[in-house]
């Protein structure tokens, strides 16, 4: 049992000798009253400094102060940190949330900022556990990209363009990009098959306006698999699960960084000119590289494999 004193709008308490105070407003205020009527107190120590625990999921740049949340000490105020705050209230774990904000603020278009999480709320799509998204794509046959015939865009695979050659004006419908779509839309799009994507939300370019805002433009996205059941079972567990597993595909700059920095071996500075020229290449094995060497640090396990043999330019 800890001490604590419950007075005017404010609860006190004192765990591991530091003293704590919660205020009416903010959101986890009820729960800890509720776990101290109940001598809950491994619960109390859990959530006594909620702001703490957001801060840790987003290394450090969320906060939360009351009702509002904060981003890199500014207020944020979107449809995202309204749930962000509501989630927070019911007591449910925003660490995916946090990821997803965190990814989505290193997007450079403000309108994909402020427009995104609303989208992905009204077409139901998924929010994954290093928060990223899930979306429905059409395909051909034989899993080539319906418009060009070029793209493949089999489980595994990872499809990217350079962004600046995506269409980031909304009102253009129908235009250049890498398509993701939501259920809705899958009626109005014709192909064989249909695969789920994974989307980091920096590289959503634009959400066209034609559809009921129910499809997007990227620059980049993973397959996670086929859709072999109805379009309303898609994002079962199974599917959510695949989304967070290694993908085991080569010749790519962004997997030979991960493996390096997840490996703990030298950045390679030189990019394997026999292999990483263009500017492109290089962003993408300093983005691996890092991203590698952050899992390495918190423990986490190996999201992506890079083929050994290509690691020396086989």
């Amino acid at each position: 049992m800890f001490p604590y004193l419950i007075q005017g709008d404010n609860i006190t308490l004192v765990v591991d000798n530091k003293p704590h105070t919660v205020n009416r407003t903010h959101p986890t205020y009820q729960r800890v009253v509720d776990a101290v009527k109940a001598n809950d107190w491994d619960t109390v120590r859990d959530v006594i400094d909620p702001k703490q625990v957001v801060i840790n999921w987003a290394q450090g740049h969320i906060s939360v102060q009351g009702e509002q949340l904060f981003w890199q000490g500014q207020p944020f105020h979107s449809a995202l940190s309204r749930r962000m705050i509501d989630m927070l209230k019911e007591g449910f774990d925003i660490g995916p949330m946090a990821a997803f904000m965190t990814n989505l603020m290193q997007n450079p278009s403000k309108r994909s900022v402020d427009e995104l999480y609303g989208f992905l709320e009204a077409n139901k799509l998924p929010i994954t556990p290093d928060g990223h998204f899930l979306a429905y794509k059409r395909v051909r046959a034989d899993y080539l990209d319906c418009h060009s015939g070029t793209m493949d865009n089999s489980p595994g695979r990872v499809v990217e363009m350079s962004r600046n050659q995506v269409d980031d004006n909304k009102e253009n419908t129908c235009s250049a990009g890498l398509h993701f779509c939501s259920q809705e839309y899958l009626q109005s799009f014709s192909g064989d098959r249909t695969v789920i994507v994974k989307i980091n939300p920096r590289d959503v370019v634009s959400i066209p306006t034609d559809y009921n805002n129910s499809k997007g433009r990227t620059c980049r996205y993973e397959v996670i698999s086929e859709l072999a059941v109805s379009e309303d079972r898609a994002f079962d567990r199974p599917v959510q699960a695949r989304a967070n597993q290694p993908v085991k595909q080569g010749s790519s700059a962004f997997y030979a960084g991960y493996t390096d920095g997840y490996l703990g071996n030298s950045h390679d500075n030189t990019y394997r000119d026999w292999a990483y020229t263009s500017a492109r290449s290089r962003q993408d094995y300093d983005e691996g590289y890092h991203k590698g060497s952050d899992h390495l640090r918190l423990g986490l396990g190996a999201r992506y494999e890079y083929r050994q043999e290509n690691l020396h330019g086989y």
